[in-house]
């Protein structure tokens, strides 16, 4: 699963680098190089488990310096080998 989204930072916050910083060392969540500090950050997450793609805009949320996480897209794909509509239950994940 692969999920893009855009991260706004708070420009009154004192300490935008350690922000950053901090974004960039959470697993799965790739960001821009460092062509300046920019307050509108396209970040992707990459992920076999849609709870690990929760979790990781949660922790996003709870960074000190983010003042919104909004979640543009979300592309998964079924490699179960499952018929499309046939009941499943739904995959546990580990990787949290």
């Amino acid at each position: 699963m692969i999920a893009s989204l855009v991260v706004t930072l708070d420009r009154c916050h004192s300490d935008l680098h350690r922000t950053m910083d901090e974004i960039a060392s959470l697993p799965g969540v790739e960001v821009p190089g460092p062509e300046g500090l920019q307050y509108r950050i396209p970040i992707l997450i990459d992920s076999s488990c849609p709870d690990v793609l929760e979790e990781r805009t949660r922790q996003l949320q709870q960074i000190p310096g983010v003042a919104f996480v909004d979640v543009v897209f979300v592309h998964f794909e079924d490699e179960s080998g499952e018929i499309p509509g046939a009941p499943s239950e739904r995959p546990t994940c580990h990787e949290l």
